[in-house]
């Protein structure tokens, strides 16, 4: 397919759809802002998506895109949040014992998420795919449901059997 023009656009993209994921992007991320932000980055990578390949389903491409923009956007907060430090005055004379964790702490850390990461490889797609976006992104039973086109007792199955099959990798009992 060649450029979309115009009128191709609006068949996919519409201002109900730009307000819905605004309301989802906000309701997410807590930032009206950010979320107006991430909204209009959606719009570009959508754009850039259908100018290759028209999709089936809009409305599903655009909210997976904002999901992944989302996790990122709450990912990087995350980082910055560990490293910006607001320092009181006078602080600066004294001295603190430091609450980061040791090099050891941060080797078993690693290796533990390594463990982590080769046991959802390990799992089948469905598995994995209800298990992150029930854990990473946060669904509901019934939306993972929808996006897998499988029943949500599926949905449950799904989830205890990976839940059991990364405890027992990671080797943990409880």
């Amino acid at each position: 397919m060649t450029a979309s023009s115009p009128t191709d656009m609006a068949l996919y993209w519409n201002e109900a759809l730009a307000e819905d994921l605004l309301r989802f992007l906000t309701g997410r991320i807590k930032c009206q802002e950010a979320a107006a932000d991430l909204t209009h980055e959606t719009f570009l990578r959508f754009h850039q998506f259908i100018q290759a390949t028209p999709p089936n389903n809009a409305r599903a491409l655009a909210f997976s895109i904002a999901v992944n923009l989302a996790t990122d956007y709450q990912r990087k907060a995350k980082v910055r949040s560990n490293y910006m430090v607001e320092i009181e005055p006078g602080l600066l004379t004294e001295t603190h014992a430091s609450t980061a964790p040791s090099p050891e702490q941060i080797a078993i850390s690693r290796q533990r998420l390594k463990q982590f990461h080769d046991a959802l490889d390990e799992l089948p797609t469905n598995y994995r795919s209800a298990f992150l976006l029930h854990n990473v992104d946060g669904l509901t039973y019934a939306e993972i449901a929808t996006c897998l086109g499988v029943a949500e007792s599926t949905v449950y199955k799904y989830l205890a059997r990976s839940i059991s099959h990364c405890l027992n990798r990671l080797g943990d009992t409880d």
